[in-house]
């Protein structure tokens, strides 16, 4: 780990396209980042004791990993798990955190992270979506959204609704209840999200995966009715409290 600023790695290429966002996001509340293109993860045979010990955070941004071509972030998932072999349970236990935005979180459901009866398929209207929603933390589990209220947040995607094993459904959603996994709702349904869920984190609440895109509102001017309250134009946007409670956690573990 660095000796004055806890690291975040920002996964880059293939398709990924908010890096950018997320690094800046990140460097905001005060990480140092590293933006690093997959491939180079690859090659440089990077293990999971490597990324433990290097990095506090790894994020995998949005974007349309290799086109979404075999069902949305599925690719990227394999080549995480095959290619790098690593087990983001195994870092969080370590103390890491993960954040997987949109692209990113659907890679991690195709990981397995939170359990094998959870999946996500195409919007409910067979659409994309581009729009701004309201999101709000359920519970007390996820480590990223700690004091965190209400949030208004965008969405960006055609394969956002989260579904559970149709014969199992009952029993994994009172599970996941149960665990404080289903941490983040909409409170209108977008989607066809089960229980209109937006967001989920591991057991250890450290692993974090949600569709809306809080680095897409660190800054209030990003919000399309900022100029309402012009007061407020250098104020925060509401996504930002979502990294500084990974940079406060990550303070804490040093």
């Amino acid at each position: 780990m660095s000796m004055h600023r806890p690291r975040a790695l920002v996964l880059k290429g293939d398709g990924i396209n908010c890096e950018f966002e997320t690094a800046q996001a990140l460097t905001m509340v005060g990480f140092d980042v590293q933006i690093t293109h997959l491939n180079d993860i690859v090659s440089d045979n990077y293990d999971l004791h490597r990324l433990s010990k290097d990095y506090s955070v790894l994020a995998i941004p949005g974007g349309f990993s290799f086109g979404d071509d075999l069902t949305s972030g599925k690719v990227l998932a394999l080549k995480i798990q095959h290619k790098l072999r690593w087990n983001l349970s195994s870092y969080a236990e370590r103390g890491g955190m993960v954040i997987g935005i949109c692209n990113g979180f659907q890679a991690l459901i195709r990981m397995g992270v939170f359990g094998k009866d959870v999946s996500i398929t195409q919007n409910i209207r067979g659409q994309f979506v581009n729009e701004w929603v309201k999101v709000a933390p359920a519970g007390t589990r996820c480590v990223w959204l700690k004091g965190v209220g209400a949030m208004d947040l965008p969405i960006r995607h055609g394969e956002g609704r989260l579904v559970f094993a149709p014969i199992r459904r009952t029993e994994v959603f009172n599970k996941m209840e149960r665990l404080g996994m289903t941490c983040l709702r909409y409170d209108h349904d977008p989607n066809g999200s089960e229980d209109k869920l937006a967001g989920l984190c591991d057991i250890t609440g450290r692993i974090f995966g949600l569709m809306p895109h809080p680095e897409a509102f660190v800054r209030w001017t990003a919000y399309p009715e900022w100029t309402a309250q012009p007061g407020r134009a250098s104020a925060p946007g509401q996504g930002l409290m979502v990294f500084e409670n990974a940079y406060k956690e990550a303070l804490g573990a040093k």
